[in-house]
């Protein structure tokens, strides 16, 4: 190869590792969700639904696809989670919890 194509394809790939970013969600398939009561707005985006956290400290308890256990969410206010189907996809900016025991929801925070 000659010095100018190594240099055109370096620059190619520094480009597109530099054009890089977080989608700004992560997913989580899930077999059931459980929203803290009156702390979450939803609205109808069908086919998805769309959850905001009104309050800081506004909690989720999601039973992952396969697991034993309850995964405990907490949310800022103005956090969202959109759920389409089995797959619920929440904002970067949610803190996590441990899993809690046997499926059981709480209402405690670790």
């Amino acid at each position: 190869m000659r010095l100018n194509e190594i240099v055109l394809l370096g620059s190619l790939l520094l480009a597109q590792t530099l054009g890089a970013d977080t989608l700004g969600f992560f997913e989580q398939k899930f077999s059931d969700l459980h929203f803290e009561k009156g702390t979450w707005s939803r609205t109808v985006e069908l086919p998805c639904y769309l959850y905001a956290a009104r309050v800081d400290g506004a909690t989720v308890n999601v039973l992952r696809m396969g697991m034993g256990n309850l995964v405990l969410f907490k949310a800022k206010k103005g956090l969202t989670v959109t759920v389409c189907g089995s797959i619920a996809a929440f904002d970067e900016g949610f803190e996590t919890g441990g899993p809690l025991p046997n499926g059981t929801p709480s209402n405690r925070i670790p």
